[in-house]
């Protein structure tokens, strides 16, 4: 019944993903990268997503502090997501709000933001750049690298920023704690 509607999601999915894997990977990596070293310089780690893109940061947050399906110590990233917004605009204000009161010089903020519109992406941009802040976008064309899945459609782009929770977190727990057995 919903076999087309299924294959064709899962399709331009793929499709998305294959075309733009070698970027991906650089951008995954660097930010990865900038992340390790902010937790080891004991620097505040942020993990940002407002709306649709809260899943996503929740995930990542999820899987650093509670370990990447193994024992190990949490990592420390301070979760700034909201859900229940039926418009982004307070959501957007709320998160700028936080990172203003809470970011400092060498902290860093990972951004899924691929729901957000041009304007809300100048404001969190202008808000990490006031306080010094590295930034890391997934979802959008940012101030800092990022990684925007241009040509994605809206359902791709939220799966693409599922996936790259999955292997931000992955890259992170390996380099710090070592790699992960396969499953």
């Amino acid at each position: 019944m919903y076999y087309g509607e299924i294959a064709g999601f899962f399709q331009r999915f793929m499709e998305h993903l294959s075309l733009s894997v070698d970027v991906i990977a650089v951008v995954i990596g660097d930010g990865a990268s900038l992340a390790t070293q902010t937790v080891v310089n004991e620097n505040k780690l942020f993990v940002c997503g407002v709306g649709p893109d809260a899943a996503a940061a929740g995930l990542l947050c999820e899987l650093l502090q509670q370990g990447m399906f193994r024992e190990r110590p949490a990592i420390p990233v301070v979760e700034l997501t909201t859900r229940q917004m039926t418009s982004l605009d307070p959501g957007i204000s709320w998160l700028t709000q936080q990172l203003t009161a809470l970011g400092q010089a060498g902290d860093m903020a990972i951004i899924f933001a691929s729901s957000a519109s041009q304007v809300d992406l100048e404001l969190i941009g202008a808000v990490t750049a006031k306080r010094s802040m590295r930034s890391l976008w997934i979802g959008a064309l940012g101030s800092g690298p990022s990684l925007p899945f241009a040509g994605a459609d809206r359902a791709s782009a939220l799966a693409l920023c599922q996936c790259t929770s999955l292997c931000l977190a992955r890259l992170v727990d390996s380099t710090l704690f070592g790699p992960l057995e396969e499953d």
